[in-house]
């Protein structure tokens, strides 16, 4: 039999950007709806069927597939579709759960062909004598969940009629095209205007912690969290609302926003939100059917010191100003931003539509009666929180699994209630004064996460160590620097002759001496000498700018120069000179001497570029660099590796080289700057002296990466960091090296070398980035917004 048209015309905004989402992924399941609706009592599966095709016929939209070839895509209403109904009895069947199940799962799995079937079934399936679930799946491009109660109470009306034997009586309803009529004569040009001014000027995208960007394998795993606030806490929100003359939803929406706020450090926020669409000015739009729903941005400006009630004012002003042009579509809206389609990440809905249960149970001529009701929805969002208030106020959170975790969630839920009491009890309180972090979720933040505590040798000093590791193995090569080596014994005596002569030149505990020169043995002597002396060292590059010396040299008061360099002649400095290279200190006794200083003196001052434009020193004490090199947790270093000493040492990375070699027994192996520079010449040194740990830069660990990555094979640890991690070379290097071998560290020279560390063991072929990873051993690491306030878990920092 031909199919008969009855009518053809455009689709809504909403529809339009259902359509498109639809065919850019025909394999998805968004927009796809699946209401399982228990039912008591007995039910003539005849007349159910045929009242619902009575009220198919009664609204055209109900009937139509679409055309989406053409230039413009169009409703195609057909005049006698009937609905795609089945009836099963499972009555006396085993497992009538895992039935059901199955039911649903391939009536998900079927989906819907836009363009040629009917877009709506139903399934009446007879549990026992006296127990049903019907279950009624269509395309939400068909109807939006304000539909849901017209057309159960009309199928429930239709059917008490039927079964009495009498005419239904129901108004006739207006068709779908009427409100498609007023769309179209709308001014688009206007509300281009509006939205493009509201949008002016946001260019940051409001996230939500997640576990990756997008779903695992393009996989979406539905899963919800049901948040229902006390009748207390929705009284005094309630309370808020009426003193305020405002909206639940506006005071929703406010303290959504402060929560995305926190979580984005930032003052300015846009998020989505679903308006019904039903204030359009269309005869008889209360009782249509179709989609009338319509997702458009929300923004809120969260000024630092602006009171939440001043935020609900502006808010809602906002809202009534947004619904006079909430029709135009979101993709031409999002068109007008800066950040194009990437201006929303989540939806936010207040349902104020549910479907009236009680009204059902209160029919008692249709011989059974509505128990339960409950859906599944997916819509084009990973995250989407649906709101609705009875007795209580209730938030459901629908979300994607695979890109949410539910720690992620449960935070969630905590930060919304935290603010929701915090401005409900004090509406004038301010963005700045409001905090997300608990008192429990502080402690956990604070203690134990930061529980990083291991048995270290936190009272000694780097030079008291380095004399206990000579004494174990004098013999053992402590530097090496091309053919040249030097045994832990012959460090220890030459440091202890260099510290003696630094004695006679006044160096004492608290003194400063700095040390400039190049890559060599006598830098390292130098080092050790100082420490034993007592001193600080402050090391400088003689490459450094000669008035950026200067400064530092009388910022620290240096009262000592050791050098092996020409440079420092041209130097104007007060500080004495001490040239390691014309063997001042040999006449020294080559014995220790008495330990003048403790753990927590400095050990070295270390020059960073300094915000200000100035250099600025930073002062480490010898437990704080004991910590990174001894029984700590994230690595083991021991007699038989041998480390490289890449970083210039001048830089704190040289504390890790230097120290995690000679307290631990291992070999330090030196080499010249122009080395460094050559990567050929570098991965010959790699591969001669069989290294087995060294810490490099990112930048530099790129290069070798791309250039000789087969150089990294041999190494047992490699640590990088100091720069934004490239993905696509971490993937490299972890192919060819394995597992257990490569650790990402960060840390900012005033935390002494490293604060923190992730071993990269494998990658999520969506992640991004390399985390910064947890806390060194005895070190804490704490999360802070720009006014130094702890974060809660899972939100980015200032």
């Amino acid at each position: 039999m031909k199919t008969k048209v009855e009518k053809i015309y455009p689709l809504s905004n909403m529809q339009k950007g259902m359509l498109f989402h639809a065919m850019e992924d025909k394999a998805s399941n968004a927009y796809f709806e699946q209401f399982i609706i228990g039912i008591k009592g007995y039910v003539d599966e005849q007349l159910f069927e045929d009242s619902l095709n009575e009220v198919m016929k009664r609204h055209e939209i109900l009937r139509a597939s679409f055309t989406y070839k053409l230039e413009e895509p169009l409703h195609v209403i057909i005049q006698d579709r009937k609905i795609k109904f089945e009836y099963r009895d499972i009555r006396n069947q085993h497992d009538q759960d895992g039935m059901l199940n199955r039911y649903l799962q391939e009536d998900k799995q079927k989906g819907f062909d836009l363009a040629k079937e009917t877009l709506m079934r139903a399934c009446l399936i007879r549990v026992t004598e006296d127990s049903y679930q019907f279950v009624w799946t269509y395309h939400h491009i068909l109807l939006d969940g304000w539909c849901l109660g017209i057309i159960l109470n009309e199928l429930f009306a239709i059917y008490e009629a039927k079964r009495k034997g009498h005419d239904h009586h129901l108004e006739e309803p207006r068709p779908y095209s009427d409100y498609i009529k007023w769309l179209e004569s709308q001014d688009m040009e206007q509300a281009q205007e509006y939205w493009e001014t509201y949008l002016e000027g946001y260019d940051q995208k409001a996230l939500i912690p997640k576990l990756r960007t997008h779903s695992k394998a393009g996989v979406y795993k539905r899963k919800e969290k049901t948040i229902e606030c006390s009748k207390e806490l929705t009284n005094r929100i309630m309370k808020l609302a009426n003193r305020n003359h405002v909206t639940i939803n506006t005071v929703l929406q406010s303290i959504w926003a402060i929560v995305l706020a926190k979580y984005n450090n930032s003052e300015d926020v846009v998020f989505g939100t679903v308006v019904s669409g039903r204030d359009a000015e269309v005869e008889g739009i209360e009782k249509m059917v179709g989609v009338f729903i319509n997702t458009i941005p929300t923004r809120v400006r969260l000024e630092r010191d602006k009171s939440f009630k001043d935020v609900l004012r502006i808010t809602q002003a906002d809202a009534l100003e947004s619904n006079r042009y909430n029709y135009l579509n979101l993709a031409e809206v999002q068109s007008l931003s800066e950040l194009k389609h990437d201006l929303i990440d989540h939806v936010m809905v207040f349902e104020n539509y549910a479907v009236d249960q009680k009204a059902f149970e209160q029919r008692n001529d249709l011989g059974f009666e509505i128990n339960s009701l409950d859906g599944e929805e997916q819509t084009n969002y990973s995250f989407s929180i649906s709101a609705g208030l009875d007795d209580r106020l209730k938030l459901l959170l629908i979300y994607d699994g695979n890109v949410y975790g539910e720690d992620i969630i449960n935070n969630i839920e905590k930060h919304l209630i935290a603010v929701a009491e915090q401005v409900a009890e004090h509406e004038e309180k301010t963005l700045s004064e409001i905090d997300l972090v608990s008192d429990e979720e502080k402690n956990i933040l604070l203690y134990q996460f930061n529980d990083t505590k291991t048995d270290y040798p936190k009272d000694k000093t780097l030079h008291q160590l380095f004399e206990e590791q000579a004494e174990k193995t004098p013999d053992r090569t402590a530097l090496v620097f091309g053919s040249r080596r030097m045994t832990y014994r012959e460090l220890n005596e030459k440091a202890n002759q260099t510290a003696r002569l630094l004695r006679k030149n006044g160096v004492s505990p608290g003194s400063v001496a700095a040390i400039m020169t190049e890559r060599s043995f006598e830098m390292i002597i130098g080092i050790m000498g100082v420490l034993k002396a007592g001193g600080t060292y402050l090391p400088i590059d003689p490459e450094t700018p000669k008035d950026r010396i200067v400064y530092m040299l009388q910022d620290a008061r240096a009262a000592v120069m050791l050098t092996n360099s020409d440079a420092v002649s041209e130097i104007d400095c007060e500080a004495e000179i001490i040239h390691l290279d014309k063997e001042e200190a040999d006449g020294f006794s080559s014995e220790p001497l008495h330990m003048a200083n403790d753990s927590g003196d400095a050990a070295y001052i270390i020059y960073t570029s300094g915000s200000t434009g100035m250099p600025k020193g930073v002062a480490a004490p010898h437990y704080s660099a004991v910590r990174v090199v001894r029984n700590t947790n994230y690595i083991d270093i021991n007699h038989d590796d041998v480390i490289l000493q890449l970083s210039n040492y001048s830089f704190d990375g040289s504390v890790f080289d230097i120290f995690g070699a000679l307290l631990n027994g291992a070999s330090l192996v030196m080499i010249e700057k122009d080395t460094v520079l050559n990567i050929s010449e570098l991965a010959e040194v790699i591969n001669k002296q069989q290294v087995s740990v060294m810490f490099i830069t990112t930048a530099l660990f790129n290069t070798l990466a791309d250039i000789d990555i087969d150089c990294l094979a041999g190494l047992r640890k490699i640590l990088f960091g100091g720069e934004r991690v490239s993905m696509p070379h971490v993937k490299k290097v972890l192919d060819r090296i394995g597992p257990d071998k490569l650790i990402h560290v960060y840390g900012p020279t005033e935390s002494t070398v490293y604060a923190t560390y992730y071993f990269i063991n494998d990658i999520d072929e969506e992640v991004e980035t390399i985390p910064i990873g947890r806390p060194l051993a005895n070190t804490s690491a704490l999360i802070m917004d720009e006014q130094s306030r702890l974060l809660p878990i899972g939100v980015p920092g200032e």
